[in-house]
């Protein structure tokens, strides 16, 4: 019987796993919308005069040239559209986290933003 609950377990525990290994990503998505995020810390960083301008410009061109390679011609449009809602929608966050009047929202706001480039410098090896 133990043998019979091992078996079980173990395909059980396979069938999960390969199920999330299969699981799909759709790069485009993820690589605009890193960029567009990373263009508007760079663009930040421009305005207020912050050193750290060039970093987040070489990362964002990076990733213009991870989403160069995997966007269909035809995808071209709607993931550029993508790419400039998620910088927009970034710089609302910024501009929240650094002239928001309520210090709280203003936090949770820096936290996000955080939270989002993060995300994205995982995606780049040496970042």
């Amino acid at each position: 019987m133990s043998g019979l609950k091992t078996i079980l377990t173990t395909a059980l525990v396979a069938a999960f796993c390969t199920g999330a290994a299969q699981a799909e990503v759709d790069l485009p998505p993820v690589f605009a919308g890193c960029a567009g995020r990373l263009s508007a810390e760079m663009e930040r960083s421009w305005l207020l005069s912050k050193p750290d301008a060039t970093h987040y410009e070489a990362q964002r061109a990076s990733f213009q040239t991870l989403l160069d390679a995997v966007v269909p011609h035809e995808d071209q449009r709607s993931i550029l559209i993508y790419r400039i809602e998620t910088k927009i929608a970034h710089a609302s966050l910024l501009t929240t986290a650094d002239f928001g009047v309520d210090a709280a929202r203003a936090e949770r706001a820096r936290k996000i933003a955080q939270q989002h480039v993060a995300a994205c410098e995982m995606l780049l090896l040496g970042a």
